[in-house]
């Protein structure tokens, strides 16, 4: 498992950042206190995990070990009421109800001899 400093580190390098870079971001003096993060000599503050969480585009709780990464950006993802959901998957399969019993129609439409075919 990836400490806490090794996480940070990903998550900077992973956007191409220096450490001179990220102190500048995250208001710091130096590299000196990212260096101190990434060697895990220091941790930084709720408030800075937090910052550094979307700037990476993860969570707080993942910088500090305590869940799994997003695969995906946050963006994403669309939130939906549940009751909506429910509709829109209903709507989808009488839709889908509707194309196959076309499909069933047509393929007993080709069934029939020509003479018998509907207009």
């Amino acid at each position: 498992m990836l400490s806490i400093g090794k996480r940070i580190k990903q998550g900077r390098e992973k956007l191409g950042l220096s450490q001179d870079q990220l102190a500048v971001i995250m208001e710091k003096k130096g590299k000196g206190t990212i260096s101190n993060w990434e060697t895990d000599k220091n941790e930084p503050s709720i408030a800075e995990f937090k910052k550094l969480a979307e700037l990476f585009s993860t969570t707080a709780a993942y910088l500090i070990g305590e869940s799994p990464q997003f695969e995906e950006p946050r963006e994403n993802y669309v939130m939906v009421k549940k009751d909506d959901l429910i509709e829109l998957q209903k709507k989808a399969l009488e839709r889908e109800a509707e194309k196959n019993k076309e499909l069933l129609d047509l393929l007993e439409q080709s069934k029939k001899p020509d003479g018998e075919k509907d207009a």
